[in-house]
């Protein structure tokens, strides 16, 4: 997959960009090693089953990930350098789960390139988690 190559002067306010992303173990279990986040919560079935939640969870960060793929991919592309992510986690997400990364562009500064992008992740028509990122348009 190519990232969107698209000049600032081209981004509109109100442009949107989605993507869906269904969350596999291989995932959750490939995330853990690369962070070095091994939280039982995330990948221990018997103690997840113990808590409020009664199954494996997905890590936040995980989502934060996407937060780049969809910055870095399609909203802006292939010029975006990120700078800032605020993340509100409301719903958990679990192995199996497909969540709707949806952004919307929603200001732009003409001096400095700077763009700010509302993120939200929807599963099932809810919200789960939502933010919004701060990236610079290069050049």
């Amino acid at each position: 997959m190519n990232a969107r190559d698209v000049s600032f002067e081209a981004l509109q306010i109100g442009e949107t960009a989605t993507f869906s992303r269904t969350i596999h173990e291989k995932d959750v279990e490939a995330f853990a090693l690369l962070s070095g986040d091994m939280n039982p919560l995330h990948m221990d079935e018997a103690y997840a089953q113990t808590t409020q939640f009664g199954q494996r969870i997905v890590h936040g960060m995980f989502l934060g990930a996407l937060c780049s793929c969809l910055v870095g991919m399609y909203l802006p592309g292939k010029r975006c350098l990120y700078l800032s992510q605020t993340l509100i986690f409301k719903k958990p997400v679990f192995i199996g789960d497909t969540v709707d990364v949806e952004g919307t562009l929603i200001s732009k500064s003409q001096s400095t390139k700077l763009l700010s992008v509302d993120i939200v992740f929807i599963r099932d028509k809810e919200v789960v988690a939502q933010g919004q990122a701060q990236v610079q348009v290069l050049g």
